[in-house]
């Protein structure tokens, strides 16, 4: 009697009542027929949910089946229980006191399929525990015989198999099927709260991330294919089955590892609340017990930290859902013509000239940056002061395709790396002498390069004290406390309160001060016009109001100009959030409230991106509009992009990109919007130096710039794929 398509996702599936003569055993026995692309999942959930369906005709399923079906698998084929990982040939059934579950095979029977039966005492979770394993081994299940003895509840399943591509079974892989089987078939123990957290459950992740990861590379190959033809319609207006089904896919990998991430702390947390009341009772005195729940605690926090994780994926999963959801009502709603961008997102015409630049920021918007240092560069190279390093090298930057250099801290400082400045035009320095400096510069000029300061102005060291503090400031700039903010007493100044973060390790300059802000872009005036720098890289910017920069900029007239705006990303029980929208917006106001005139670095799409290659999320590189995540998504001309600096990296690490990662990062960074900032210790690396050469080159081949537009076909698990100006995948 057919039972006719439940739902039309699910396959049809025909069945039949099976009476056996009156002398033997009365089994009910259930056969289904599955196409050969049909899996046993399929088959299982079939079964599961047409116990909640009414079927036509007079048949229904027996209470013995019914009840081999677990109540998890009934609603969500990802909670199925289990508790044990080991491998056993014992499989007790607690209900019956029978142990052994037998398997067995048969090549012989069937001319183009295995026979697999599987016999023995029954047990919850049985069913569905073998159609997850056959389908984490890549098993396809032509035929199924599922039957159960009435009064003893002995099962005899009967499957009809074959690999992944059609064809038997090797004897030879028979054992490890075998035991496969027997490790996913154990039964939970019902001494405990079950668990679900299991082989299963952690197979048929497994399984549902290769789908995925086969699913996401087929469509990119045909999206990839289609831009090499040049359909580029048909690319950008994928069959909207096909998105759907990858939505699907990912929001179903989703699911399960949520799942299993919480069966994972829901287990942590009830073992620590067992062992703190064995602590209870028996007192704190017991070191083994104590130490015990140390380790359950930080294994706990793991746990939680991992839960996190993969309720990140979920909500990039459903994310990528609406994405696909307004697309498809964009495409049967009437064309509106959309309303104009601002200025700052529009992409670049072809026909547009180099320089594209809207005031200093990342000046022409084909900007390469080096950043020309690390932390350790103070100690000179080889016996030479670091500028004469630098000269030596320059053809080799120019020839790389460099255009600009991002230099020290130029003046004298009390650190050895300038960044606790005390006198500006002093600018002997650990990295050299004027005369040193003012050579490089000379010669970078000479060679196009420009060349970037590292400005310090939201603090500075004083010279000398007053009534024991450290206040009075020398050199030209002889400025006393009435020139330090007074949020902090340990300076007593006497200035306004900062109009931004304080910095603890020197006297915060006032910049509502007129006086001082004038002798700041006389300063800044100097370093251009007579010292010979060419744009400005300004120093900690989140201590001090962004109009003030903006002053800065339009009295000196850099060519180029971008802050660091460092500002912790968004993390939940210290787990990156997936939505990091709040953390790029800080920096695009903060580059807003300098009219537009200075650029950040994009400490976000760092962020984002060493956490998406380093733990295989790359569904991270796409926000809930399908734009990249970082700044570069909101306003491309003002991102300085990144993978490391003399803080992150270099030696003091506070936040390195993984090392053997890093040619992914600048794969990411060189092909997408923004302006590049390289790092010197990824270029001085010789096997990095040959990829960042390649990946240098292929930017400038095809033009891509701080406006590029990126169209993103696939950003999920472990594949990520964009278009890049129409005419880069």
């Amino acid at each position: 009697m057919a039972l006719g398509t439940i739902y039309s996702s699910y396959p049809t599936l025909c069945a039949t009542k099976v009476t056996s003569r009156q002398s033997s055993s009365p089994f009910w026995r259930r056969r289904v027929s599955c196409s050969k692309r049909a899996s046993l999942v399929s088959f299982a959930n079939n079964l599961s949910i047409s116990t909640f369906c009414p079927l036509r005709g007079d048949l229904r399923l027996s209470s013995s089946l019914t009840s081999r079906m677990s109540k998890p698998l009934l609603h969500n084929r990802k909670l199925t229980v289990f508790a044990s990982e080991e491998s056993t040939t014992q499989v007790q059934d607690e209900q019956n006191g029978d142990s052994t579950l037998s398997i067995d095979f048969d090549n012989t029977i069937d001319d183009a399929a295995t026979i697999i039966s599987i016999q023995g005492a029954n047990q919850e979770n049985l069913l569905a525990s073998v159609a997850t394993a056959f389908n984490s081994l890549g098993l396809v299940v032509m035929d199924a015989s599922i039957s159960t003895e009435r009064e003893t509840f002995q099962i005899l399943d009967i499957f009809t198999v074959t690999d992944s591509n059609g064809n038997k079974l090797k004897e030879e892989e028979f054992d490890n099927v075998k035991n496969f089987l027997l490790k996913t078939c154990r039964p939970s123990s019902k001494s405990a709260p079950p668990s679900i957290y299991g082989l299963a459950a952690a197979a048929e992740v497994d399984w549902l991330r290769k789908s995925v990861s086969v699913s996401s590379g087929a469509a990119a190959g045909s999206q990839g294919a289609q831009v090499a033809s040049g359909k580029k319609a048909d690319m950008f207006n994928a069959e909207e089955s096909t998105a759907r089904e990858q939505a699907a896919a990912m929001l179903e990998l989703a699911a399960a590892e949520m799942a299993q991430a919480a069966a994972a702390l829901v287990n942590v947390e009830r073992s620590a609340a067992q062992l703190a009341r064995q602590v209870a009772e028996l007192g704190s005195e017991d070191p083994e017990l104590v130490g015990k729940l140390e380790t359950l605690d930080n294994t706990r926090m793991e746990a939680s930290a991992i839960l996190e994780r993969r309720m990140a994926a979920m909500e990039a999963a459903l994310a990528s859902r609406r994405q696909y959801k307004e697309a498809a009502v964009r495409k049967s709603s009437p064309e509106v013509l959309p309303a104009p961008l601002p200025v700052f997102q529009k992409p670049l015409e072809k026909s547009q000239a180099y320089e594209i630049g809207t005031g200093p920021a990342c000046g022409q918007g084909y900007e390469l940056i080096l950043q020309g240092f690390n932390w350790e560069s103070c100690k000179g190279m080889n016996g030479a002061c670091w500028y004469d390093h630098l000269n030596s090298r320059l053809d080799e930057f120019v020839d790389a395709g460099y255009t600009s250099i991002w230099l020290p801290p130029p003046t004298e400082s009390v650190s050895l790396q300038g960044y606790l400045p005390l006198d500006l035009y002093n600018l002997n320095s650990k990295f050299g002498s004027e005369e040193d400096l003012k050579r490089l510069l000379g010669r970078m000029r000479e060679k196009n390069l420009k060349s970037v300061a590292d400005i310090v102005i939201n603090h500075r060291c004083a010279s000398g004290q007053k009534d024991g503090v450290w206040n009075q400031f020398g050199g030209r700039l002889a400025w006393d406390e009435s020139a330090i903010t007074n949020d902090n007493p340990e300076w007593k100044g006497r200035g306004n309160r900062s109009t931004g973060e304080e910095y603890g390790a020197a006297p915060n300059i006032d910049h509502t001060n007129e006086g001082v802000r004038n002798s700041l872009k006389t300063w800044l005036k100097w370093m251009r016009e007579h010292i010979g720098f060419d744009g400005w890289r300004f120093d900690y910017v989140k201590g001090y109001s962004g109009k003030f920069t903006q002053e800065y900029v339009d009295a000196s007239v850099p060519r180029l100009a971008f802050g660091e705006f460092w500002d912790a990303c968004n993390y939940s029980d210290g787990v990156l959030s997936y939505n990091q929208d709040s953390h790029r917006q800080r920096t695009v106001d903060w580059c807003d409230s300098t009219g537009g005139t200075t650029a950040a670095f994009d400490f976000t799409t760092k962020g984002i991106l060493q956490e998406a290659v380093g733990r295989k999320e790359l569904w991270r590189l796409t926000d809930a509009q399908g734009r990249p995540p970082g700044m570069m998504g909101l306003w491309p001309s003002r991102a300085v992009t990144f993978i490391d600096n003399h803080d992150t990296g270099s030696t003091l690490n506070h936040w390195p990109f993984p090392w053997d990662l890093i040619p992914c990062g600048y794969c990411y960074l060189l092909t997408h919007p923004g302006t590049p900032c390289i790092f010197i210790d990824h270029w001085n690396n010789e096997e990095l130096n040959k990829n960042l050469r390649d990946l240098i080159q292929v930017r400038k081949k095809l033009r891509i710039n701080a406006r590029s537009k990126v169209t993103i076909c696939v950003a999920r698990g472990d594949l990520y794929a964009a278009i890049v100006d129409e005419n880069c995948a």
